[in-house]
């Protein structure tokens, strides 16, 4: 087999099930134009709120999925002083420069096939002025850069973060002002085309460093910062419980990911705010896919919570030195959901700082004030507080649930279940935005509004079903003790009611049945999915 064939059957063995679901994202939204155009359907695709939905979500949704491929962002740690690149690629019999060209030459001819479909498929026949090609080659640029960057190795941890934000950062700013400006495209693929040589001859270099090991250390220059830490190592060189150690490696594995990824993409969504102006459906848009950028990367971010060592040979099964550490099942899965805990605050804090700093710095703040002053007047400012912190409560908690709602597939080991479920996400977030849109503009949400009883019904009984089912094996097998799944199910049920009662409370209305907010609140608190961690783990470490 060829280099160029092993490195393009290593992207299409392990993301073979996302590249599908693009694929059919494409072929579907194709299928909605053409059908909307050859019947005349009355739709507005030239409104902020169409284009949002249509083409800025797709896009976002489409080109981070590439960055965290390409990149190879899922295998490794982003805050450690170590290359990002697999050490399994290095035993392949090819050149250092095919070990950094072909993973940049496959990442740049897909992003050139994104821009291209969504020029052709989403933006069209809208009216909306949207440069024809320099946007392809800033999209490669960003790729190429991030993949020089990610794979370098840095002197200090958590560097690889801020030299990562400081220069891409820079690159959007580039093509925003250039959208601002309505710049000439020959003048703008003058300025991208080079980027992506250059970021090249950037990755190459450090594809050859991580390749013979070459891991700089400024920690000697720092000689109070170096003694303290050797002070704090003395501090914690011994764990008050096997579940504390464990908890720590988790951390040091896989918690820093998340938070990492979230700081290298606010810069890229907020700067957008410039161009939002004073247009309220693309500043709340941008604000939208802000706060969803947490839980998106958290569904990435949980392929590798699962895993039980970064360098494991088997990808998805439990490696010796965890089969064996004196913790039971349930430890270990109690483990994990603490790391996620503190993986969810890291983000969201970097989240929480980030919004208020774009919008006063973009001049967009009022856009926004003014809304919730709206707001306010119409439902009081009660409300109006309980409603902003009920929506920033739900993407908290949504992220901490991607990160471990999907422990229950990963700890299986079995990697047809893990793809698959990969699958079933991205395909989610890419015909979200086309179904919304439909739904809205054919006038549906009527019928939707009145059928979301019984949907709601349905999947509350299967939820029941399910729970029962995993906790009378979780009873039998003693894989959690009564205690646990006594206290697990009284938290669970106050859960349940408190969220009850606050939707009562918010949005108690004749229109709105309590019955079917009793049905939400029972949907939205994890716990069939969240229960099944211990068997799945339990599974696969006796296999």
């Amino acid at each position: 087999m060829s280099p160029a064939a092993a490195v393009a059957w290593e992207f299409r063995q392990r993301h073979r099930w996302g590249f599908i679901a693009l694929i059919v994202y494409l072929a579907v939204l194709a299928t909605i134009k053409l059908v909307v155009v050859t019947r005349g359907l009355q739709i507005n695709f030239d409104s902020p709120e169409s284009f949002a939905f249509v083409v800025v979500m797709p896009i976002t949704a489409t080109f981070t999925y590439f960055l965290a491929v390409f990149t190879f962002g899922l295998d490794g740690d982003l805050a450690a002083r170590q290359s990002m690149y697999p050490p399994r690629m290095f035993t392949r019999p090819m050149t250092t420069a095919a070990l950094a060209g072909l993973p940049m030459l496959y990442g740049t001819a897909a992003m050139m096939i994104l821009w291209l479909a969504m020029r052709l498929f989403a933006l069209w026949p809208t009216g909306i002025a949207v440069p024809s090609v320099w946007p392809a080659f800033l999209l490669a640029s960003l790729l190429a850069w991030t993949q020089a960057l990610t794979w370098m190795p840095y002197p200090l941890a958590g560097l690889r973060i801020v030299v990562a934000v400081l220069w891409l950062g820079t690159m959007d700013t580039i093509g925003l002002l250039a959208l601002h400006f309505s710049a000439h495209e020959s003048l703008m693929i003058a300025i991208l085309a080079p980027q992506v040589p250059l970021a090249y001859i950037v990755a190459r270099f450090a594809v050859e460093r991580a390749r013979r090991g070459d891991v700089p250390d400024w920690s000697g220059a720092f000689a109070r910062l170096a003694w303290t830490g050797r002070v704090s190592s003395r501090r914690r060189a011994h764990f008050p419980s096997p579940a504390r150690a464990q908890a720590w490696l988790e951390w040091r594995q896989y918690g820093r990911s998340l938070p990492g990824w979230v700081g290298i993409l606010l810069p890229f969504e907020l700067i957008l705010l410039w161009a939002g102006g004073d247009s309220t459906a693309l500043v709340f848009t941008i604000l939208f896919v802000v706060l969803l950028t947490p839980p998106f990367m958290a569904s990435f971010a949980a392929a590798g919570v699962s895993k039980s060592s970064l360098n494991s040979g088997d990808s998805y099964g439990v490696t010796p030195f965890t089969a064996t550490r004196p913790l039971t099942d349930a430890d270990l899965v109690a483990a994990k959901l603490k790391m996620a805990i503190w993986s969810t605050i890291a983000a969201w804090l970097l989240v929480l700082i980030a919004i208020p700093l774009g919008l006063e710095l973009s001049g967009t703040s009022a856009v926004l004030l003014n809304r919730l002053g709206r707001l306010s007047e119409v439902v009081g400012t009660p409300r109006t507080v309980v409603v902003v912190l009920l929506i920033l409560a739900g993407c908290i908690a949504s992220t901490w649930k991607q990160l471990v709602q999907g422990l229950y597939i990963g700890l299986t080991g079995r990697a047809s279940l893990i793809k698959g479920s990969v699958f079933l996400i991205m395909g989610f977030f890419f015909l979200f935005g086309p179904f919304a849109e439909w739904i809205i503009d054919s006038h549906r949400l009527g019928e939707l509004w009145s059928a979301l009883p019984l949907i709601f019904a349905i999947l509350v009984g299967f939820k029941m079903i399910a729970a029962a089912w995993i906790i009378v094996r979780l009873y039998q097998s003693h894989l959690v003790s009564d205690r646990t799944l006594v206290t697990v199910a009284a938290c669970w049920s106050l859960a349940v009611f408190a969220l009850y009662a606050v939707l009562v409370w918010l949005l108690g209305t004749p229109h709105i049945p309590h019955y079917l907010m009793m049905l939400v609140a029972i949907l939205a608190i994890p716990l069939a999915r969240l229960s099944a961690a211990p068997l799945a783990l339990a599974w696969n470490r006796h296999r």
